[in-house]
């Protein structure tokens, strides 16, 4: 039989590391998005040089992007449509215009958002009676 033996330090209780651990990992999920909203204003702030990953999470219907454009430069090939997009914020201001397909027609609905570690923030609600979305970004 094992010898039980005490430990000098208090142990703290398990729901409590379990708490403690989980918003050490929001914390850390939140420190990796790029994307920081400048408040009073629909834009964004990020540093210059990072790497933004933005996706479509469906809810009436299927979401994707059919266009998008980032300082002038086309993020989505020709004649396709993708669900996910990537780019590198570029210094000061710039704009990411990006048009938006469903399959549900003018109901259709959903959100774009980034990738944040293991977790995602919103960055804008997205329907189909307004496919365009226009979104300034400023890099710092």
């Amino acid at each position: 039989m094992a010898k039980k033996t005490k430990s000098s330090k208090p142990q703290a209780p398990a729901a409590l590391k379990t708490a403690a651990a989980k918003a050490a990992i929001a914390a850390i999920d939140n420190q990796t998005c790029q994307l920081r909203p400048i408040p009073d204003l629909p834009d964004f702030e990020a540093t210059t040089g990072a790497m933004v990953n933005l996706f479509t999470q469906d809810q009436i219907g299927m979401v994707l992007i059919a266009s998008a454009t980032y300082a002038g430069q086309q993020l989505v090939p020709d004649g396709q449509a993708v669900s996910k997009i990537s780019f590198k914020v570029l210094a000061n201001r710039n704009t990411l215009k990006l048009v938006f397909v469903f399959s549900a027609s003018t109901t259709g609905a959903g959100e774009l958002r980034e990738t944040c570690g293991q977790g995602s923030q919103f960055i804008r609600g997205v329907f189909g009676d307004e496919p365009l979305q226009i979104i300034r970004i400023i890099g710092r």
